[in-house]
């Protein structure tokens, strides 16, 4: 289902996946030239922040960014790891003290689909490095950019139940293994995702995320 406007003041509780768009917002220059290491937009040159200006705009024209959340119901966490209500069985101590704090988490996939990859890769084959390198990067900024987005919503619906949301953790950050971005995956079983996954295990479209946020504070009993 889509997240109408009507929807986005509901409070969180285990439910079915929700489809989500962020607000088209123009991409910041400045954050894709610090995703490209400058940590002043004054160190760049005045072509590299011409060529990071340009690149930006072009992201906003080619970039969907789009996405999938549902919350879900923490079974047990431990060092061990976690085990979910709906099925899936995560392991490693990150993923399980990241679930410990509360008996809610919200599972998340999301991405900006394929069209400035499929540019990335053009300008790389026409010769042109910088356009190439710093367009790649202004994608990684418009996930950021969506992700703080989708983040700010949630937060605020878990803040009026007295919640807290905490970070985002994804398979394969420290001992979370990235085979079981399947098993995430699995809690859309019965949603049309814009993603998929290789043969390898890799996300496809590339430019594309999955995380869980943690719900802290969060009681079974409180969301039933």
């Amino acid at each position: 289902m889509w997240e109408s406007q009507a929807r986005r003041g509901a409070a969180l509780g285990p439910g079915p996946a929700v489809r989500w768009r962020p607000a088209r917002r123009p991409l910041d220059p400045a954050l894709v030239l610090r995703l490209a290491g400058y940590r002043r937009v004054d160190e760049a040159t005045p072509p590299i922040r011409e060529a990071a200006t340009r690149m930006a705009a072009r992201a906003d024209a080619l970039v969907e960014p789009e996405a999938w959340w549902r919350v879900v119901s923490v079974a047990d966490a431990d060092r061990t790891g976690a085990r979910l209500r709906e099925g899936p069985r995560f392991a490693g101590r990150a993923v399980g003290l990241h679930l410990a704090a509360g008996t809610l988490a919200v599972a998340f996939v999301l991405t900006i689909g394929g069209a400035l990859e499929a540019e990335v890769l053009a300008l790389g084959e026409a010769r042109e490095p910088l356009d190439a390198f710093l367009l790649d990067t202004a994608g990684w900024a418009a996930i950021e950019q969506a992700v703080r987005e989708l983040r700010l919503g949630l937060r605020a619906r878990a803040r009026d139940r007295g919640w807290r949301l905490t970070h985002r953790l994804a398979p394969g950050y420290a001992d979370w293994p990235v085979e079981e971005q399947s098993h995430l995956l699995r809690l859309f079983a019965d949603s049309t995702l814009p993603v998929r996954l290789s043969e390898h295990g890799v996300l496809v479209p590339f430019k594309s995320i999955t995380g869980v946020f943690g719900v802290a504070g969060s009681q079974i009993t409180d969301a039933s």
